[in-house]
């Protein structure tokens, strides 16, 4: 049985969410550079930054999701679905040079005594706006990335929950300094390198893991007890797993009863992938029959 790659609605839903990423992010990126010009505040330029980067990862996303909804050609036998991990690994270079950016300019800030931050209603009300649309992109990324398992999605989702929580550093930032305390700001900017690095750690265990074929935990187990309890199935081994983007492709060995005639072998495999695939829709299986032999015999 063969089953079908991502269906056109569904990398359709994709693109449309990643437009709005990117639509969202490039409308942060003007109102945090302005906040931060108007206020000299390393925290607000900082979330800019952050900004900047999360607008890239989108644009990045979107020609991912692009390219891994082609279907297979001669050369991609089994599609192109690693365009998403692909993507998602270039967002998380994107993560870490800009937690880097971050921490040099906060020990540069705090090594100098020279830090003038100057809060202005404007400022304000910049920064809590981007608060709203960052809280908004936030949820519905995640929601996306959740209904179509998207990596390149997953990984844009980080970025925004990374900014989001960046912003509300700001604001308290922005709170303490206006109580006098100065290095607040910078500190602030510190803590944003802190919550940046944490997101990186847990976006590049999904990538490296997507990357390197490994075997989604438990899986494997609950492939075996499916499909053993198809009739006519004794056992399964020899079951082999690896992901890529929002797709599962699995071979296994299914040993069935012996002295089925070979029509009937063909039925009953077809109902193991069927099993399979109504709990995994996304699941490409590729089975190998064989005869059941006790050890007595």
């Amino acid at each position: 049985m063969s089953q079908g790659f991502t269906a056109p609605e569904e990398v359709a839903k994709k693109l449309g969410a990643a437009r709005v990423s990117i639509i969202a992010a490039a409308g942060m990126v003007a109102a945090k550079l302005v906040a931060g010009y108007l206020t000299n505040s390393l925290a607000i330029l900082s979330d800019a930054g952050h900004s900047s980067v999360d607008m890239m990862a989108a644009i990045v996303s979107y020609i991912a999701i692009r390219g891994a909804g082609r279907p297979p050609d001669g050369e991609h036998h089994f599609g192109h679905a690693k365009f998403e991990s692909m993507g998602a690994l270039v967002e998380l270079i994107f993560l870490i040079g800009l937690g880097i950016l971050i921490l040099v300019n906060a020990v540069s800030r705090l090594a100098s005594s020279a830090q003038h931050v100057h809060l202005g209603l404007v400022g304000v009300l910049l920064v809590l706006a981007a608060f709203s649309v960052d809280l908004w992109r936030t949820i519905v990324l995640n929601v996306t990335a959740r209904r179509t398992g998207s990596e390149a999605l997953k990984a844009s989702a980080i970025h925004f929950l990374a900014d989001l929580l960046t912003t509300v550093v700001v604001i308290i930032g922005m709170i303490m300094t206006g109580f006098g305390y100065v290095r607040a700001d910078s500190y602030a900017a510190l803590v944003i390198v802190m919550v940046i690095a944490h997101l990186a750690v847990k976006l590049g265990r999904n990538v490296f893991s997507s990357l390197t074929d490994r075997a989604p935990a438990g899986l494997a187990d609950d492939i075996e007890q499916l499909v053993c309890s198809v009739p006519h199935v004794i056992g399964v081994h020899d079951i082999r797993i690896r992901r890529a983007g929002p797709q599962y492709f699995a071979e296994m060995h299914v040993e069935l009863e012996p002295n089925l005639p070979l029509g009937k072998a063909h039925d009953v495999l077809d109902r193991v992938e069927e099993a399979l695939l109504r709990r995994y829709p996304r699941m490409h299986v590729v089975t190998h029959p064989e005869p059941y032999e006790s050890d007595a015999a």
